[in-house]
């Protein structure tokens, strides 16, 4: 079996597994938000998806330029997943959801991260199929800290026995060998974290296997991608 870095998504190319990666942040604060004790998570396309997905007694969550949307209950900070127990979580954010989307057509889908890259790795390892590792990018762009947390998942992939494929598995496992919070802490993604005040999600998002949870695809509730644990 072989795994594949996309550095940014490549909506329709995808078969296998794909691990969708946006390690600051929605990957990591969807991890533990089903950690936490959330029944489901519903990934929306868009902001105003979010809004119309949500249904009485929901949770709407994610970010516009790093800060919670007009009328959203929470952020996209893994430090603000209190109060989530038993309830459905709709997340928009600028990135993660969109990544996840684009993700769509593979036969299964996981959330990946730092926090639970030993998990998603032996969940895509014993799944059995090529993997692709997804990197939502920032805004279009190659984002150094999704590289580098897609180089520490494909590390744990390498271990139990999937082959490296392409340079950019190469790069990726390359940037792994460092550690994990001066990569991400030197990325634009936490930059930008920095100047609206929440550049502590940053060390948060830079723990490495916290816990072992692994959010996979369900299936579809209206342009919403639903996720389990």
């Amino acid at each position: 079996m072989r795994f594949r870095v996309d550095p940014l998504p490549r909506p329709g190319a995808y078969g296998g597994t794909a691990i969708v990666v946006d390690v600051i942040r929605a990957t990591t604060t969807a991890g533990l938000y089903l950690r936490a004790g959330a029944k489901a998570l519903v990934l929306a396309p868009g902001v105003e998806a979010a809004r119309t997905l949500r249904r009485e007694g929901e949770i709407l969550a994610g970010e516009v330029g790093g800060l919670p949307p007009e009328g959203f209950d929470l952020g996209n900070s893994p430090r603000e997943v209190n109060g989530v127990v038993g309830k459905t979580v709709v997340m928009a954010t600028t990135n993660g959801t969109r990544a996840a989307h684009a993700a769509m057509g593979a036969r299964h889908i996981l959330l990946g991260s730092l926090q639970n890259a030993q998990a998603v790795a032996e969940r895509a390892a014993e799944i059995g199929e090529e993997v692709h590792l997804v990197c939502a990018g920032k805004e279009g762009q190659m984002a150094l800290d999704d590289l580098y947390a897609a180089g520490v998942i494909g590390k744990r992939l390498k271990a139990l026995g999937l082959s490296p494929e392409g340079e950019m598995a190469q790069l990726a496992l390359f940037l792994a060998e460092n550690p994990p919070f001066s990569v991400l802490a030197s990325s634009e993604a936490a930059k930008a974290l920095v100047r609206v005040g929440l550049g502590e999600d940053v060390a948060e998002c830079a723990r490495v296997d916290v816990h072992g949870v692994v959010p996979r695809f369900l299936g579809m509730r209206g342009e919403g991608m639903v996720f389990g644990g």
